[in-house]
C-alpha cells in the first residue's frame, strides 16, 4: 500500500492549477496584445475632419458656401481639439480673386482666381473659436469652433 506524503499535490490538482494558470496567462497576453502594446505600426489612422467650402457671389454679396461636410452659407465649422486635423478645401467659384484667412491661427490660402482651390490643414490645441475672413475684408464671414470631445466627460 503506497503512502501519501504530506507535501505532495495530487495529479488532478496539479492539472487544474496548470489549466487555470495557462488560461490566466493567455487572457493577460490577449489584453496586452489587443491593446496595441506590441504593435510596431499604428493600426488606427489619425482622425481628421474634412470640409470643402467655396467663395460664391450670392445676390451681389460674396459668401462662403459649404460643399462638403456642411451645406450652409457662411457656415460655422466644427473641429476637434488636440491631435485631430482639420482639412479644409477652399475653392473660388466667384469671378474675382479671393483669399481665405483664419484669424487666431494665422492661416490663409494664396489669392485664388476663379476655379482655383487650396487645401488648408491645421490643428487646435485647445477649445477656441476662430473667425474666418475673405482676406482684405474687415468683417468675419463665419467661424471655426474647436471643441474638446472626450468619452470621459
Amino acid at each position: 500500500m503506497p503512502q501519501k506524503s504530506e507535501g505532495r499535490i495530487s495529479d488532478g490538482k496539479l492539472i487544474l492549477i496548470a489549466l487555470v494558470g495557462g488560461m490566466a496567462t493567455f487572457s493577460i497576453a490577449l489584453v496586452f496584445i489587443s491593446g496595441g502594446a506590441v504593435r510596431h505600426v499604428q493600426i488606427f489612422l489619425p482622425e481628421k475632419s474634412q470640409f470643402t467650402v467655396a467663395f460664391r457671389n450670392v445676390d451681389g454679396e460674396v459668401k462662403v458656401v459649404g460643399l462638403e461636410g456642411t451645406a450652409e452659407v457662411n457656415p460655422t465649422i466644427l473641429m476637434r481639439t488636440g491631435d485631430f486635423a482639420m482639412e479644409l478645401t477652399v475653392i473660388n467659384q466667384d469671378k474675382v480673386p479671393h483669399a481665405f484667412y483664419i484669424d487666431g491661427l494665422n492661416i490663409s490660402t494664396r489669392m485664388l482666381k476663379r476655379g482655383q482651390s487650396e487645401v488648408l490643414t491645421f490643428y487646435s490645441e485647445g477649445a477656441a473659436t476662430y473667425n474666418y475672413y475673405d482676406q482684405g475684408n474687415d468683417d468675419p464671414i463665419g467661424q471655426i469652433r474647436a471643441v474638446k470631445v472626450s468619452m470621459y466627460e
